[in-house]
């Protein structure tokens, strides 16, 4: 019998199985959770579902390990997978401000301690260091829940969750003010929003053809029709009201087409202002195992040949490889509409296989186009 499959061949009450199952979780779960939780691996599962820790062990212990996981369980239990050892401070579920903490905090110190540098960090950069030292403050004097940052954020999440508009997100930073004198948050939603911009979370709406030959950007930003279909890149409106004095009627355009572009430069660079991030932009190349066994996208074909063609770009570990996914959805739930939505995801492939593939991760890059068709 293979040496990996000594102690899952124990009765599941014996010691051996046991401290077997206790070493699965030991070893997998800081790489493969998300939050609190990890796909189980039990033979009822199979890795179907998300459990936390305690119960993954309950599950492992009465239902039996799955058969079709049976290498990786065993190997897990033997030692830590893919070399990741030198990346497992990072942690995965990390919260943004936490990201930002670390990142800010990270710089800083690098900073000092080399006396300063000859280049001082450009204008984006010093935005971004600036608004996370602000944030860093608590959101009233002696809160221990909320920082200014932290709040602000989670504020305006609820408010492009909800959908609440403009003009009210504002009106209710007013309330929120005069209800709460020191409170520390900005007083229009204009200054809340220079706030997200600058931390490069913000996006930028570009119109599309309706029939996707072009983008309305760069040099067409000022275009009204399709260079290549001559296609309206408009849908006019006639604004109802009284018309006086033989006036041309009101009309109001609206995009026919529009993509939601969230800019990649900023976030790919939020990456490499972390040591930790800018560690794991490598672990394609340094830190996976590599014993012929398909483990990661950069064990297959495929990732190889773009390697043996493209011999400059693969010599350098922190070009980033990207993988896109794209799909179409009615985001109202109606088929009697022909309005649609079309997210664009870029995948980050320089991270291990349990970062990028997570639900929560941080690592996805996504741009929406959505228009009538």
């Amino acid at each position: 019998m293979d040496e990996y499959y000594i102690w899952i061949g124990f009765p599941r009450s014996s010691p051996e199985y046991i401290r077997g199952i206790k070493a699965i979780l030991k070893n997998a779960f800081p790489i493969y959770k998300n939050g609190d939780q990890m796909k189980c691996p039990c033979k009822k599962c199979t890795e179907r579902n998300w459990y936390c820790q305690d119960v993954i062990y309950d599950h492992l212990v009465c239902n039996g390990p799955s058969p079709l996981h049976a290498d990786w369980i065993c190997e897990v239990s033997q030692t830590k997978l893919g070399g990741t050892d030198d990346f497992e401070d990072c942690e995965m579920g990390i919260e943004f401000e936490d990201n930002l903490d670390a990142i800010f905090n990270y710089t800083r110190k690098n900073f000092e301690n080399q006396g300063g540098c000859e280049d001082e960090p450009n204008a984006d950069a010093k935005k971004f260091f600036r608004h996370v030292e602000e944030g860093k403050q608590p959101l009233y004097p002696g809160c221990t829940t909320f920082s200014r940052l932290s709040f602000l954020i989670r504020f305006y999440h609820l408010k492009c969750v909800y959908g609440i508009s403009e003009p009210a997100f504002g009106e209710l930073l007013k309330l929120i003010k005069e209800a709460f004198p020191d409170a520390n948050l900005p007083l229009s939603f204009n200054a809340a929003k220079s706030v997200i911009r600058d931390l490069g979370l913000d996006y930028e709406k570009i119109h599309v053809c309706p029939n996707s030959c072009m983008l309305y950007w760069g040099k067409n930003k000022e275009k009204n029709e399709c260079e290549t279909c001559g296609v309206s890149r408009w849908v006019v409106h006639k604004k109802d009201g009284i018309v006086e004095n033989n006036d041309p009627p009101k009309i109001h355009k609206v995009a026919a087409n529009v993509m939601r572009y969230f800019p990649l430069r900023s976030r790919l660079q939020r990456m490499f202002l972390c040591k930790d991030f800018s560690r794991l932009m490598r672990w394609h190349a340094l830190g996976r195992t590599k014993d012929g066994k398909l483990r990661h996208s950069a064990d297959v074909l495929a990732w190889k040949a773009m390697d043996a063609r493209y011999p400059d770009f693969a010599a350098k570990n922190r070009n980033f490889r990207l993988g896109v996914a794209a799909d179409g959805f009615n985001p109202y739930s109606s088929m009697n509409l022909s309005h649609s939505t079309w997210p664009i995801v870029l995948v980050n492939y320089n991270l291990p296989l349990a970062m990028y593939e997570t639900r929560k991760s941080d690592f996805v890059h996504v741009n929406i186009r959505s228009g009538f068709s």
